[in-house]
């Protein structure tokens, strides 16, 4: 497709939850996958009360690893010491899968209505490195 035929000039769409995404689409072609170049730019809505919980949870698992950092400073057992930071380990991680169905709940299934392959590609690099 051609620089000419690429209308550049944004414009926006507004869905019922009064989402906001731009499309730049080609002059004159069908919206297929071959003719369509997106522009999406999805404000991330999320649940204000959902996320106030995971900031909650992060807050306490700080608190929870300077207190394993205070047990290996005051020289406690390694073995209450791994326990601990396992603890903390698995707090980090619920906090992550809280984080991770908020945004499945929102953010990806606007994605999926709008057909927004870069935001569902992203969120899968983002499970890729969260899982490891």
């Amino acid at each position: 497709m051609s620089e000419e035929s690429l209308n550049t000039t944004p414009h926006n769409h507004s869905n019922s939850n009064d989402k906001v995404h731009t499309h730049s689409h080609a002059n004159g072609t069908p919206d297929t996958a071959s003719h369509h170049a997106h522009e999406h730019s999805h404000s991330h809505t999320h649940s204000p009360a959902e996320m106030r919980k995971i900031v909650n949870r992060l807050s306490r698992s700080i608190g929870h690893l300077e207190a394993v950092k205070r047990m290996i400073e005051n020289g406690q057992d390694c073995s209450d010491v791994l326990i601990q930071l396992a603890a903390v380990k698995a707090e980090i991680n619920n906090a992550g899968k809280a984080l991770l169905k908020e945004h499945l709940e929102h953010c990806i299934v606007e994605a999926v209505e709008e057909q927004d392959k870069e935001s569902i590609e992203k969120v899968n690099k983002a499970i890729d490195q969260f899982i490891r």
